[in-house]
């Protein structure tokens, strides 16, 4: 074997005994020896160094495997195992069936080791040797040699720096008419108040009863129109939920009926904000908080004010969004509405966390959940939940945080909201990669990004794209990751979001990362 191979490859410490684990064991039946790499020049380099230095090489890509058994691939490329020196096994990180391969590999070890006795040497990246031990205990008890990464630059620091920065819940911004300042008495009115509170079926309920006794009203009543509108929003039916709105908007400008008009124009930039379209959102609910408050309804102009918070708050603005939403919580409390209410202690939270203050923002939304419960507003649940998981995560409190999760993730069917769905579910992705957990982890995030893009929220999908990329990177994944967290950047610059300078620095130290593989 030529002299320092394997040290230029592996440094000099593992080349030396990988080096004698090939001098011993070539000839003498089967022996199991794990590499681990993270850099996939690197493993190309030590397959490369290998193949020179022994007579005969036989390399099993797994990646290739398929819904295939192992036992078929390596019958493919080692037919003949006594006239071969080494097998070598690559590409566990790349298979999209690791865990059925490290599976088979564990069960079958024993057969495996007879039928293919001769020296093996498994090189992975670290991550897919995690999955290795967790899947295929007894098949690592095999190893005779286990050469761990050094530690040096990777992609995990990346990936926790990217799932750490969750996009603000919007939570409800539904606005109770003035005429609900007192028990509604109406059927529209009782609507209003359910889907306000997040009983959607409810209202669904009432309106069915309220179009009976006023068959035209879905053409000609505004406040009728709005609640279609509003109601296909809360379904995720973004784009139908405008061509509604537009309606109702086409009869306001009949009737000149300015309340409504800033109530629709709120209602719109709402919808624009879940899109990703921060600044058309930000535009939309200056022009209805101004019209609004010449109309004199301080819960509109405490509703209105609370959502430019929001709004403000992803544009980065964060002193104007605090300041906001403390106007916001001095009107709601002037007047005694507690869903106003609720909703500014929630975003206060929010803020208080982002500030880093995560005692004041615990406390202030359990006082919003509190309320939320008493009068039963199930958005304000949702929303608090999803805080609460993410004050648990901060202080790496996963198993709270994941059964938080889970209880807003059934809430969120509940109300059949496949917004609220998506939080939950990008929440829960975090926390799998928190826990180690990547290939539930990359389920989830995929899951996500299927929803995201169905809805049209650009936003989190570039969250996604991103969140997923990073991953993928963090496990060997580089040019698949590379082309995700490329793709999310992309939709972040179209929408000259606050985080795009974050996300283009994670790509920079990713491509950087990426450089560095093209050498061994």
């Amino acid at each position: 074997m030529e002299a320092g191979s394997f040290e230029r490859v592996l440094g000099p410490q593992r080349g030396a005994a990988y080096r004698r684990f090939l001098e011993w064991s070539v000839g003498g039946g089967f022996m199991l020896a794990v590499v681990e790499m993270r850099r996939p020049a690197q493993r190309e380099a030590l397959v490369a160094a290998t193949d020179a230095a022994v007579p005969s090489l036989c390399i099993a890509r797994l990646a290739s495997v398929g819904a295939r058994p192992v036992r078929t691939l390596l019958d493919e490329v080692c037919p003949s195992p006594a006239e071969v020196s080494v097998l070598m096994l690559t590409h566990l990180e790349e298979s999209e069936n690791a865990a059925s391969v490290c599976s088979e590999l564990n069960v079958h070890r024993d057969e495996f080791a007879r039928t293919f006795a001769l020296p093996w040497v498994l090189v992975v990246h670290p991550a897919a040797a995690l999955a290795l031990q967790r899947d295929a205990p007894d098949f690592c008890d095999f190893a005779g040699l286990w050469l761990p990464e050094e530690s040096g630059q990777d992609a995990e620091p990346l990936l926790e720096q990217a799932i750490r920065s969750p996009a603000a819940s919007p939570g409800s911004t539904i606005r109770l008419s003035p005429n609900d300042t007192t028990t509604p008495k109406d059927l529209l009115s009782l609507a209003h108040e359910a889907a306000a509170l997040g009983h959607v079926d409810k209202a669904e309920d009432l309106l069915a009863q309220y179009d009976m006794k006023h068959p035209d009203a879905r053409t000609h009543d505004i406040r009728r129109v709005h609640m279609d509108g509003l109601l296909l929003r809360i379904r995720g039916r973004l784009d139908e939920a405008l061509t509604r709105l537009d309606a109702a908007m086409d009869i306001c400008k009949k009737t000149d009926h300015p309340r409504m008009k800033g109530v629709l124009l709120s209602e719109i930039a709402h919808i624009r904000a879940t899109q990703g379209d921060y600044l058309e959102a930000r535009r939309l609910e200056l022009e209805a908080l101004e019209i609004l408050e010449r109309e004199g309804d301080l819960r509109d102009v405490a509703a209105s004010l609370h959502q430019l918070s929001a709004i403000e708050l992803h544009l980065g603005k964060n002193e104007q969004a605090r300041s906001l939403a403390h106007r916001s919580l001095n009107l709601s409390e002037e007047l005694g509405d507690p869903l106003g209410r609720s909703i500014s202690l929630y975003h206060l939270s929010f803020l208080e966390a982002r500030a880093g203050n995560h005692a004041e923002a615990r406390e202030l939304v359990r006082a919003s959940l509190t309320i939320s419960d008493e009068i039963g507003d199930r958005n304000g649940r949702f929303a608090s939940l999803r805080q609460l998981a993410t004050l648990a995560v901060h202080e790496s409190n996963y198993s709270d945080a994941r059964e938080l999760l889970r209880e807003a993730l059934e809430l969120a069917e509940e109300m059949g909201s496949p917004i609220y769905r998506l939080m939950a579910l990008q929440g829960l992705a975090a926390i799998a990669c928190f826990e180690n957990h990547y290939e539930n982890a990359r389920k989830l995030w995929r899951e996500s990004l299927e929803l995201s893009e169905a809805l049209g929220a650009k936003d989190s999908f570039s969250a996604s794209l991103v969140a997923l990329g990073m991953l993928e990177a963090s496990q060997g994944q580089m040019e698949r990751g590379l082309a995700l967290v490329r793709q999310g950047v992309e939709v972040l610059e179209k929408l000259d979001a606050a985080t795009l300078p974050e996300a283009k620095e994670l790509l920079r130290r990713l491509e950087s990362l990426s450089a560095a593989d093209a050498s061994p």
